[in-house]
């Protein structure tokens, strides 16, 4: 069976081209700590509290690169969750990031039925981040998409058990928060990363999450905690952000045939995480790899394009592209 063998490392004399694949990385953490769902941790007014699904929507990206040029991806819309936050802006005729910025919400053109691009949400292919979602991320024809919803449990009592029940469900066609951030770009051969944090304790500051049940509006505290994105520093700078080239000791061997992909790394356990993402955003399969090698089968995988994001235990993220025939 033919094989395609990709060395990431042989891959250094590609990076004077001018077209990379761009990623734009929001690693979601609660208290600086990995943010999972379902876990308990203590929030920033010292309550105990559990999300079961905190969502949201971006949009609107601006690329500010190579000297001030601005590239624009037009009608770019993620879904963004717990479990997919790596977005792939494209392949791009960049090489010097400085900044991005992008909206959090959905842009007011596809947002409600007087925007000029706005269309029935059964009218949407199932894996657009605008089509049905699960929990739903839509409020009707008349009032548009949620921005970004949050739900779980918050002690009531303080005896730290999470018990009282909460929803935050953000609408609005004016509650849209801009997002402006200076980056400090991870290359590695033709793909660039822009690692930043996504600090969810503090989007969450001063929501009193014990008292107030299921909230559904564009006002009150649905309004306040959309601005909290900006008045809280809610994105920043990734740790592991850098202008340096990521060193031979972070890249992975992947050998791919049609029906399976093998991968190595040369030092033991440093992948960490692995997940097969479709180039819609679709999460398809998500693994721990024993050890430093890791072999995955394709053969239930649709015919098309995917990302295999590999997270490392240093706190580097890689994505790979690859094609199922």
């Amino acid at each position: 069976m033919k094989q395609l063998t990709v060395i990431f490392f042989c891959f250094w004399a590609l990076q004077f081209l001018a077209q990379k694949n761009v990623f734009l990385n929001l690693h979601p953490v609660f208290s600086n700590q990995p943010f999972i769902l379902l876990s308990n941790y203590q929030g920033n007014d010292g309550a105990t509290v559990e999300l079961e699904h905190f969502n949201y929507y971006v949009s609107d990206v601006k690329i500010i690169h190579d000297g001030g040029q601005e590239l624009y991806l037009d009608a770019s819309i993620w879904l963004v969750t717990p479990m997919q936050y790596n977005l792939y802006l494209g392949f791009l005729e960049v090489n010097q990031i400085d900044s991005v910025l992008f909206t959090i919400g959905v842009p007011k053109p596809y947002n409600t039925q007087a925007g000029a691009m706005a269309q029935d949400i059964s009218t949407y292919p199932e894996t657009h981040p605008l089509s049905f979602q699960s929990p739903s991320m839509y409020w009707g024809w008349a009032f548009g998409y949620m921005h970004m919803i949050v739900g779980g449990k918050a002690d009531s009592n303080n005896d730290q058990i999470p018990d009282a029940y909460f929803e935050l469900h953000n609408l609005g066609n004016n509650n849209q928060q801009a997002v402006a951030l200076p980056c400090v770009q991870t290359a590695l051969g033709n793909q660039i990363d822009l690692n930043f944090t996504c600090h969810v304790d503090r989007w969450l500051n001063q929501m009193p999450l014990s008292t107030i049940g299921v909230l559904h509006g564009d006002t009150g505290l649905n309004a306040q905690i959309l601005q909290n994105v900006n008045s809280q520093e809610v994105f920043t700078s990734a740790a592991n952000a850098q202008i340096s080239e990521i060193t031979a000791y972070d890249l992975v061997q992947m050998i791919q045939d049609n029906q399976c992909i093998d991968l190595h790394t040369d030092l033991p356990n440093r992948m960490t995480s692995l997940q097969i993402v479709s180039s819609s955003g679709k999460e398809f399969s998500k693994m721990i790899p024993e050890g430093d090698t890791q072999k995955i089968n394709l053969d239930k995988l649709p015919s098309g394009i995917y990302f295999l994001q590999i997270e490392l235990n240093n706190m580097r993220n890689l994505t790979l592209r690859f094609v199922k025939p």
